[in-house]
């Protein structure tokens, strides 16, 4: 899928300053990306009459200063708590729900949101959260990462707070 220039209107959304030479985006201006970008985006339902049986994603595009992925969730389905490497992020959800629960690195503090369509959330490079779907119909949602992802770590949660499970540098170029 190729996406559209950008706009006017995510020109004013992301800052006129995203589309300069910068490493990083600010967690700001992922979450215009991604709004915009889910603007031109179809969800499963309009893309496959077969039922979701499991997570599907495809890269957007990928340039120097972020990526930006597609995802579509199925119901109970999801991903466990993860960071994105050192990566600041932001995801729009395009249909359906998601059920995000956030923490910090000790495991102190989980924050639950329930965003639905046309909400999303923004955040830093330390932010660890997991993702799970958990209504009766697929999700779809747009993320977007600066700067590209280059690892995921996986955590679990125990009495002395969050242990991780697996580091994965080396993927088929999936969030």
């Amino acid at each position: 899928m190729t996406l559209g220039q950008p706009t006017d209107e995510l020109t004013r959304l992301a800052g006129p300053e995203a589309f300069r030479r910068s490493s990083q985006w600010s967690p700001r201006q992922l979450l215009a990306l991604a709004k915009w970008s889910a603007a031109q985006v179809k969800p499963w339902a309009e893309q496959c009459d077969e039922p979701l049986a499991q997570r599907q994603y495809e890269l957007l595009e990928l340039t120097d200063h972020y990526e930006l992925w597609l995802i579509h969730w199925p119901t109970d389905r999801g991903l466990v708590l993860h960071d994105h490497g050192g990566s600041a992020g932001a995801f729009q959800v395009v249909s359906g729900a998601l059920e995000e629960t956030s923490t910090t690195r000790r495991g102190q503090l989980f924050r639950q949101n329930r965003l639905g369509r046309w909400e999303g959330i923004a955040f830093g490079p330390e932010y660890i959260h997991s993702v799970v779907n958990t209504e009766s119909a697929p999700a779809t949602s747009v993320h977007a990462y600066s700067p590209r992802l280059t690892s995921m770590t996986f955590y679990r949660d125990s009495p002395a707070g969050l242990v991780v499970d697996r580091v994965e540098t080396d993927w088929e170029g999936a969030p």
